[in-house]
């Protein structure tokens, strides 16, 4: 048996040897501390910057998204109101009250002009109350119109003065502003003085036309060539205050009501029946909060215009006014023959007297009787409305 020397040089042995990579071989970078600080430095001061940033954006996207949600709910206010107005409209018209549904398509309109039906509706209204013929005007009315002569200034101006005597407003301007553009220092003062009167007569047959726009367009031109009279102003100053009234129909009740309540006086452009409804819509707002002032105003609107579904309202809020208002019942009571009443008498007229002959060590005793007796009687506290609205 052959034994192996372990300190035979000749023997074999397995040597572990560490195999080495190529990244071994690599010089390796070193990041010092010093230069990691600058970049941790950056990034916090960059953190408040981005929060700003997003809060902008938040800020910004918010006041968008509510300048949306109000325009919406603007318009669909609008849009009931409306619809509301519609629906009273073909009430009206069906019930025969043409008058009232033509001023109801005309409102609905005038928010929506392409609004569903309603054009149909107000040609139906207008043909019930055989419009578009215009109320009758204290001015004459347009007869024949003859050629105007345009071969002279001279031919021109005196076919003005027979337009204008035959009342005429609209070709004697036509006329007159030919002639202006041909010679404008012809007649100056003669043709300046029958364009004011054209205009102004024109313009107070569109405010009895209820054209209240052209009316007042036509006046404020006829105002350029001298002051108006007094007739003219004051008609012009009622058709703007009436559409100043009218912008506030359907939007503000209260202040609609007030307005029409001062133009029903005049019994003008239907503003009694305007002031009627304007005051059966601020009732039926004020139902739940002034019995009274809404029994008041039903009671205004009511005389213009018809109840229609508002009158078992006006008829609940009368009765709580009237139970609101009633005076505090006085219990009175009537003696009955045979029976004795008490009653007290409290007299405060003091006598002091002595008691004579007051013995040794015991004071003298004062006593009073009272001789008053009260008058004063409570009476009950009846609360009376302070406040009369007026229209």
């Amino acid at each position: 048996m052959t034994l192996s020397d372990p300190n035979d040089l000749t023997q074999e042995h397995s040597v572990y040897r560490k195999q080495t990579s190529i990244d071994d071989t690599q010089p390796v970078k070193t990041v010092s501390a010093a230069r990691k600080r600058p970049l941790s430095r950056l990034w916090f001061l960059g953190i408040p910057a981005l929060i700003f940033a997003v809060l902008a954006l938040a800020t910004a996207a918010g006041y968008v998204n509510g300048m949306s949600a109000r325009e919406i709910t603007q318009a669909e206010t609008l849009a009931s109101a409306a619809q509301q107005q519609m629906d009273q409209g073909i009430e009206d018209l069906l019930a025969g009250n043409y008058e009232l549904a033509m001023q109801r398509f005309e409102y609905v309109l005038s928010i929506d002009p392409y609004f569903p039906g309603a054009a149909e509706f107000l040609g139906q209204a207008l043909t019930a109350l055989n419009k578009p013929t215009p109320t009758a005007s204290p001015i004459a009315s347009l007869t024949p119109t003859a050629t105007p002569d345009f071969s002279s200034h001279e031919g021109m101006f005196a076919s003005a003065q027979d337009a204008f005597g035959r009342g005429d407003w609209t070709t004697t301007l036509d006329i007159l502003i030919r002639l202006r553009g041909e010679d404008p220092d012809y007649l100056l003062e003669e043709v300046n003085r029958l364009m004011a009167s054209s205009l102004r007569n024109r313009g107070m047959d569109h405010l009895f036309a209820t054209r209240l726009e052209q009316g007042i367009f036509d006046l404020t031109l006829a105002e350029r060539f001298g002051p108006l009279d007094s007739q003219a102003a004051s008609w012009r100053q009622s058709a703007a205050f009436f559409i100043f009234a009218n912008s506030y129909f359907g939007l503000d009740w209260s202040l609609a009501s007030d307005y029409f309540g001062q133009i029903c006086q005049a019994n003008i452009w239907g503003g009694c029946t305007k002031y009627g409804l304007s005051a059966k819509e601020y009732a039926s707002e004020l139902a739940e909060e002034d019995y009274c002032l809404s029994s008041y105003y039903f009671g205004q609107a009511f005389g213009y215009v018809n109840p229609g579904g508002a009158e078992p309202t006006a008829t609940q809020v009368a009765i709580l006014c009237a139970t609101a208002t009633a005076p505090t019942p006085t219990l009175t009571t009537t003696p009955t023959p045979g029976t004795v009443t008490a009653t007290a008498t409290f007299d405060f007229t003091p006598t002091p007297s002595l008691t004579p002959s007051p013995t040794e060590g015991t004071p003298a005793t004062e006593t009073s009787t009272p001789t008053s007796t009260p008058t004063n009687t409570p009476s009950p506290d009846t609360p009376t409305p302070t406040e009369t609205p007026t229209a």
